[in-house]
């Protein structure tokens, strides 16, 4: 596992085969990676059967992924919707992983599949990761999947293998590196006495900032006295309330403090 860090950028691990079923290896798997120091995705295989189903899927796939993940995808790639369509299906998924994290989103599937049944909800994610081993996708494609046969000297196997096509979104906006500068840039950095709201935000009782930790929202206008600002190891910066909680440090919430 230790020579797999110079032989891929990242990964991109299965957690689930819907929400009834966790892959046996995802716990094991994630580990080392971030024991080796390679970067990673995970991934939930859709069996969602309509918008209900869809937000608790992802509510599961969530709660059982890794939390040193970079980026988190849905591989939509079978139909089982029974109820309602399947665009808004998709974008139940979405939704909710939106509101359980900031991390980057991805669609994933095959391109016929892909413009047949989310056509529309797709294009609510941060990228496309589209699959079509006969020639380059002719549909919006940031990462392409073009063969599942190239063989990983350190697992020594065979795996599914894929490249990048958007020169904009470069194997540092999915992982990380260099844009971290970009990251603290947006952040406040260093500790102030108090902010003031501009926009609606959430103060929550935990670092992990998930819709489960939210404690209250603050309306615009709103002041807090902050006693401490923390960093994460993604590089973003967090306030720690007078009382112990906690918000974001993002300066788009707090433009003009």
């Amino acid at each position: 596992m230790a020579d797999l860090k110079g032989q891929v950028p990242f990964i991109i691990n299965r957690r689930q085969y819907g929400a009834n079923y966790v892959d046996k290896y995802a716990t094991s798997n994630t580990n080392l990676y971030v024991k080796y120091g390679i970067p990673f995705g995970e991934y939930d295989y859709a069996t969602f059967t309509s918008a209900a189903s869809a937000k608790q899927e992802a509510k599961l796939f969530y709660q059982r992924s890794n939390k040193n993940a970079k980026f988190y995808v849905l591989d939509y790639e079978e139909n089982n919707v029974k109820s309602g369509s399947t665009n808004a299906a998709v974008k139940a998924w979405y939704n909710e992983m939106r509101s359980l994290t900031n991390e980057k989103l991805i669609f994933y599937s095959y391109q016929s599949f892909a413009t047949t049944y989310a056509n529309t909800a797709k294009k609510s994610f941060d990228a496309q990761w589209i699959a079509n081993y006969s020639a380059k996708p002719t549909i919006q494609t940031d990462l392409w999947q073009y063969s599942n046969k190239k063989y990983i000297p350190a697992l020594k196997e065979s795996v599914d293998a894929s490249t990048i096509l958007n020169s904009s979104k470069p194997v540092t906006w999915w992982v990380g590196g260099t844009e971290a500068k970009a990251v603290k840039a947006s952040y406040f950095s260093s500790v102030v006495s108090s902010v003031t709201v501009n926009k609606k935000v959430y103060l929550y009782n935990s670092t992990t900032f998930t819709k489960a930790n939210r404690v209250k929202a603050l309306a615009p206008g709103a002041t807090v006295q902050i006693s401490d600002i923390k960093q994460r190891a993604t590089g973003s910066y967090y306030f720690v309330t007078a009382d112990g909680q906690y918000l974001t440090a993002n300066k788009i919430m707090w433009p003009n403090n």
